[in-house]
């Protein structure tokens, strides 16, 4: 008998008839330990621990799930991805960028995917909206069921750009390239906004790029309000790539020093021939959700200039205050 997924299939225990008055032989039987019986388990257990029965009910898998504070902490650096939501990703993405509608034949063909874990999700993603079905061509298209999940987006892109006219004012004033960081994972960060300075030399940054949570100045300044053990920091800090390199011990230095005046600075670290400062934006537990930097060259760095662009950026911090439950 073929398993099915997530379905558990096990052996009946063999049964051993009494014999009937006419001296009926017994059926032979197995050798060895006979298999338990799961349900027959699970009652026990239920009976014996009534709390950790409905725990285990409601992951549908028999495990105990951990505690929800529990598991946020540990979904961040422990938690391995969920194939199926995986594969569902990869085919939104795929039809949000095609030209035409596709087959399922192309979609399974280009994302390297099993026929029949494609065409399950397919119908899914039909029945929920979020994608388009002819059944003429048989062909799929994007639905619109995903402007639900565009318009929450843009909800939180709208919130996040009432800050732009203070951030292109910093930029302008002080001759530097402005960024906003999300930090998006335990060890990544996304920039979300950028406003570029006046000059004949600018810097220039794309939005949606990902770095490492802890370089550059916007790591420093993340970094004290993470909350993240020693071991775990090492072990990001050993995957950096810096031009100018530095020590953990030098770069948790920087970050103390950054804890205690309330921004950071990365001199030609991370980029040689740039500076960079930045604040932290936390959310409302204190964690960095954000970061505001700014970033020069070399060449027109000072200390006394650094802190009075830290007090601009703090503004971006205030400003964005009354958003950040949205964010």
């Amino acid at each position: 008998m073929q398993a099915k997924p997530g379905e558990t299939v096990t052996m009946a225990e063999a049964a051993v008839a009494d014999a009937d008055a006419a001296g009926a032989p017994k059926p032979s039987r197995p050798r060895g330990r006979p298999p338990k019986d799961p349900a027959k388990n699970a009652a026990q257990n239920a009976a014996k621990n009534p709390a950790k029965a409905d725990s285990a009910s409601a992951d549908g898998d028999g495990a105990e799930l951990p505690d929800g504070a529990d598991m946020e902490a540990a979904s961040d650096t422990t938690a391995k991805p969920v194939g199926a939501v995986l594969n569902c990703v990869r085919i939104l993405k795929l039809l949000s960028r095609a030209a035409a509608p596709v087959s399922l034949t192309h979609i399974v063909q280009e994302l390297g995917m099993n026929t029949s874990t494609g065409f399950n999700i397919l119908r899914t993603l039909v029945q929920e909206d979020y994608v388009r079905f002819d059944p003429q061509a048989k062909v799929y298209s994007i639905g619109l069921g995903v402007m639900e999940l565009v318009r929450g987006a843009a909800t939180v892109a709208s919130d996040i750009n009432l800050v732009r006219p203070l951030m292109e004012r910093i930029a302008r004033d002080h001759g530097v390239t402005v960024t906003l960081w999300r930090r998006i994972s335990a060890d990544r960060m996304m920039l979300v906004l950028e406003a570029i300075g006046s000059g004949n030399m600018r810097i220039k940054m794309d939005v949606g790029q990902r770095l490492p949570l802890m370089i550059g100045a916007a790591g420093r300044a993340m970094v004290p309000h993470a909350g993240l053990p020693e071991a775990e920091l090492r072990r990001q800090f050993a995957a950096l790539r810096w031009d100018r390199p530095l020590s953990f011990e030098a770069f948790m230095a920087e970050v103390d020093e950054t804890a205690r005046r309330g921004w950071a600075l990365d001199n030609g670290n991370y980029a040689l021939g740039t500076a960079s400062v930045a604040v932290p934006i936390l959310n409302a537990e204190g964690g960095p959700l954000m970061a505001c930097t700014a970033t020069m060259f070399l060449s027109r760095f000072d200390e006394a200039r650094a802190e009075r662009i830290a007090g601009a950026l703090g503004e971006v911090a205030r400003a964005l205050a009354p958003a950040l439950p949205h964010l």
